[in-house]
């Protein structure tokens, strides 16, 4: 799952990504080109469903609880990797109101890096307040570029040379994490919000068993991960920090943490606003079938 592409912001402008992908995959080499990837990053297609939970908030937050779910999938379609995150949120207040959070991302990515395509959607107690859809070709891997807007009509961004979409920069992650790097520092476009695209920071520890969960949480996983088919496996724990490209500050917007399995699926995520935090808890799994190219 790539979590770059989930990023929620709870006032009026913007709601969780994940992305990452899923919510939750970006890149620049100093050539400007792409590396290949090591054969140990395999992707599972696959759907998810998590519950969303308040983690942490701090005195004067104005956050009461949360709670939700998030719905994510990624496919292989031989020459491209497609994938769709909805998520469904409401947020209580300490004032004793509460408000309903709706968001939907759907993107496209040829595996060259040549296209990418998206599509982006957010509702605030049923009324939808953004749209966002707009699609990119470029000469050549990692080449400058201009993302096209066909919804806000005529908006363009620019995409520096080496701006990685998601699925290419995850790859590249996982990578860097076989290589034994411990910080990985990217740029990434995925249409998640009109502050993309992102330089995003990652801090990459050691492989092993989260020490993130309790004992009870470890064998929920496990069980939810035997009844998808899949075993428990080490996973790389990941801070990632975003900062929006044009923004001058020293903090990011955000940061999320991530368990993530060398199949991409990732067992726990935490998404951190600073004053709260929100916690995703896998809760479904279920494998998708591999096209025969």
């Amino acid at each position: 799952m790539n979590f770059h592409s989930t990023t929620y912001k709870f006032g009026v402008s913007r709601l969780p990504r994940l992305g990452f992908a899923a919510t939750l995959a970006f890149f620049i080499s100093l050539s400007g080109r792409i590396p290949p990837v090591t054969a140990a990053a395999d992707l599972i297609p696959h759907q998810v469903l998590y519950r969303m939970k308040l983690g942490t908030e701090t005195r004067g937050s104005g956050i009461a609880d949360a709670e939700g779910v998030m719905a994510y999938s990624f496919r292989d379609n031989c020459g491209s990797w497609s994938a769709e995150t909805r998520v469904k949120l409401r947020i209580f207040y300490t004032e004793g109101h509460d408000v309903d959070i709706g968001w939907s991302f759907a993107s496209w990515e040829a595996k060259d890096g040549l296209a990418y395509s998206f599509s982006t959607h957010r509702r605030r107690d049923g009324e939808v307040f953004e749209v966002l859809k707009g699609k990119v070709a470029r000469s050549a891997p990692g080449a400058a570029g201009a993302m096209r807007f066909s919804i806000p009509e005529g908006k363009i961004i620019s995409l520096p040379e080496g701006t990685l979409f998601p699925t290419r920069h995850l790859l590249d992650l996982f990578a860097a994490s076989e290589r034994g790097e411990p910080i990985f520092h990217r740029t990434v476009f995925d249409g998640a919000s009109l502050d993309n695209p992102y330089k995003i920071n990652v801090v990459i520890a050691r492989a092993g068993l989260s020490s993130k969960v309790t004992t009870t949480a470890t064998l929920e996983l496990a069980q939810v991960l035997a009844a998808g088919g899949l075993d428990p496996a080490p996973v790389r724990h990941m801070r990632m920090a975003f900062f929006p490209i044009k923004s001058s500050t020293a903090e990011p917007e955000f940061e999320v943490d991530v368990d993530y399995r060398a199949d991409g699926i990732a067992n726990r995520i935490r998404q951190d606003f600073g004053d709260f935090t929100i916690d995703l808890i896998l809760d479904k799994i279920k494998m998708l079938k591999r096209p025969i190219c």
